[in-house]
């Protein structure tokens, strides 16, 4: 028999749970009541991990968790407002209650900067945007991040293993011209990803971030409901006529990405394939940002 037939029998009579790449790892998941969240909690499950979804909103969240079980893998919902520390911790200690530890963090939560912003045809730029909205999106997007890690360390810490996944954007790398804000709070979670990764390290817990390119999701729907609005360049166009417009003008592929392309990159980033890349922010954006 030769080399490479071998390898292929071995590859057929490869049992599939032994080919998964998180097999019985345990993943908490933020902002997984849809969208990213969503693709994110099914590419782990059908890799073998079971997942904690959290969700402000606990129905999306069983939602989420009903298809994880579908994949024959254990799922449990809580909600938390990441805002605050004390839920965060409680987060995690339901994890670590009910599967006895926790191996992932994904920090998928977040809001796109335009929450608040009463409907409105004033273009978005810097005088028309409001404190409000500024405070929700940095507490959101930024704040959340550092009150889940610091929630989920002593848990990795004990174990002396884990990894973390903190959710940036390709808005963290470039900055958009009408969402200032949006950018400050994801080029933040880079740098503090960074500097949780140099801390970790020596502990055996990778860290590392994902920059979405373009998702078609209920946040971008809301940011093109307010581009069609006010923006010069999109007003009046259907919201699909402006997200398809911003692909075809920041994606050389020409596509948007999925949740499931995000999703897969959790994967890699989670599982061992990954264990000697740590405080780096992996794109996957059809080629928008080269760094």
């Amino acid at each position: 028999m030769h080399r490479g037939e071998a390898g292929v029998n071995a590859v057929k009579g490869e049992n599939k749970e032994d080919s998964m790449l998180l097999k019985d790892k345990v993943a908490v998941v933020t902002g997984a009541g849809g969208g990213l969240g969503e693709g994110i909690c099914l590419c782990l499950a059908r890799e073998g991990a079971n997942v904690l979804v959290s969700d402000v909103n606990l129905d999306l969240a069983e939602a989420v968790a009903k298809k994880v079980r579908e994949k024959g893998q254990r799922a449990v919902t809580a909600t938390a407002d990441v805002r605050f520390f004390k839920q965060c911790e409680e987060l995690m200690a339901t994890a670590a209650r009910e599967f006895g530890r926790i191996d992932i963090l994904v920090c998928n939560h977040g809001v796109s900067g335009f929450s608040l912003r009463k409907e409105s045809e004033d273009p978005p730029v810097l005088e028309n945007l409001s404190e409000e909205d500024w405070d929700l999106t940095i507490d959101v997007n930024l704040k959340g991040v550092f009150n889940c890690n610091k929630a989920a360390v002593p848990y990795f810490k004990k174990q002396k293993e884990g990894k973390i996944i903190n959710m940036s954007s390709i808005g963290g790398r470039k900055g958009v011209d009408f969402i200032p804000h949006y950018c400050a709070s994801k080029a933040g979670v880079i740098l503090f990803t960074q500097a949780i990764a140099l801390q970790l390290a020596p502990f055996g817990v990778n860290v590392n971030t994902v920059c979405p390119g373009l998702v078609w999701t209920p946040m971008w729907q809301e940011a093109a409901k307010v581009l069609s609005m006010s923006h010069p360049a999109f007003k009046g166009l259907p919201l699909d006529t402006v997200f398809d417009a911003a692909v075809h003008a920041m994606i050389p592929m020409q596509r948007p990405q999925t949740p499931e392309d995000i999703g897969n990159a959790v994967v890699f980033l989670a599982s061992n394939q990954a264990k000697e890349i740590t405080g780096q922010a992996l794109n996957v954006d059809g080629g928008a940002i080269f760094s």
